[in-house]
């Protein structure tokens, strides 16, 4: 009898135990389930978080000139779309309004810096030369235009922050190099390393090539000039040595 009572306990011991892991089983499908139907209202909900910021950017380029109402792109967007170095938006507007127009190749390298020098500089001494601050505001001016403009538009942007990506710290040396100065000397009139002057340089020089084309798409023939004479200034040396062990 005891050896009856002992294997009947075990077998109900058993299928307790299948009980209990069945009831396992059927929660863990329940949340797979649950995690696979949250996962699609996620993306549901990105995807209209993404044609919600998609309209308010059409608004941004309507507002702006690249396009018209019927979202045909202008001569404003055709320029912008051969940049992509740098801030396109806000390259194009400095083309439309003239800015580049009266400025010699140095200072255009030098402009043109401050869209592709991402670093934050403690020490960085102010920039004293006339020649790059009347410029580097209306570089400002541009920036703060379009990102109020964005603002209108429901596209949440910081305007400082914005602005603040223009950054100004390495134009004093690159307007020296594009007058022809040696490396040596310009490392010296900044903190940054030498290897992201070189990186920046060669940003530049590409931003440079874009800024050629954007010209050429409206037909500017002396402003082609100005910014291929400001790639050839800044493309020499060590900068853009194919190894820099040579």
């Amino acid at each position: 009898v005891s050896t009856q009572s002992t294997g009947s306990s075990g077998i109900n011991a058993e299928y307790g135990n299948l009980d209990s892991m069945y009831e396992l089983c059927e929660k863990k499908n329940a949340l797979a389930i649950k995690c696979k139907d949250t996962k699609q209202e996620l993306r549901d909900a990105r995807t209209v978080l993404q044609l919600d910021e998609l309209k308010c950017r059409k608004r941004v380029l309507r507002r702006l000139g690249y396009c018209n109402n019927a979202d045909v792109i202008e001569t404003k967007g055709r320029v912008a779309c051969e940049i992509s170095t740098g801030q396109e938006l806000a390259l194009a507007e400095l083309i439309f309004n003239g800015t580049f127009n009266d400025l010699e190749p140095p200072v255009i390298a030098a402009v043109l810096s401050c869209f592709v020098f991402e670093e934050n500089v403690k020490e960085a001494p102010e920039l004293a030369n006339d020649k790059l601050k009347a410029p580097y505001r209306l570089v400002q001016e541009v920036a703060r235009r379009i990102a109020e403009v964005e603002n209108e538009c429901k596209l949440d942007t910081d305007v400082d922050e914005y602005v603040g990506k223009f950054k100004w710290e390495l134009m004093s040396v690159v307007h020296a190099w594009a007058s022809g100065a040696k490396f040596y000397d310009i490392c010296k009139m900044t903190p940054v390393f030498e290897g992201s002057i070189i990186r920046v340089m060669r940003r530049l020089e590409e931003l440079l090539r874009q800024m050629i084309l954007a010209a050429k798409a409206i037909g500017n023939n002396e402003l082609e000039r100005k910014f291929s004479e400001a790639s050839t200034a800044i493309k020499r040396d060590i900068v853009f040595a194919a190894s820099l062990y040579l």
